[in-house]
């Protein structure tokens, strides 16, 4: 299951809550849904872009341009064709996170 679609389907299960009336407890129980795990998706679906930096620097590493390489702030450093899409770079990097 890619990223994309975990934040849907967890943003549905918060969502869900909400409508539900129930305390999160009560409802991660009868959803038989990890405590821990529906805290840990509700705080990263409600962080706003300040508190999600994605990349300290994105550097174009030859003259070509045909690669990419993104340094993330965990110090991991992947390289990615440029013809990617920003939402497939987005993939890529949440994914290493």
């Amino acid at each position: 299951m890619n990223q994309s679609v975990k934040r849907q389907k967890w943003a549905l299960i918060i969502e869900q809550h909400k409508q539900s009336q129930l305390s999160i407890k009560d409802f991660c129980h009868q959803q038989a849904i990890s405590y821990q795990t529906f805290y840990y998706w509700s705080k990263r679906l409600n962080e706003t872009p300040s508190e999600k930096q994605i990349a300290q620097a994105i550097v174009i590493d030859d003259d070509s341009h045909q690669s990419v390489t993104v340094t993330l702030q965990n110090g991991l450093r992947i390289e990615l064709p440029c013809n990617l899409s920003k939402s497939q770079i987005q993939t890529w990097i949440d994914a290493l996170q």
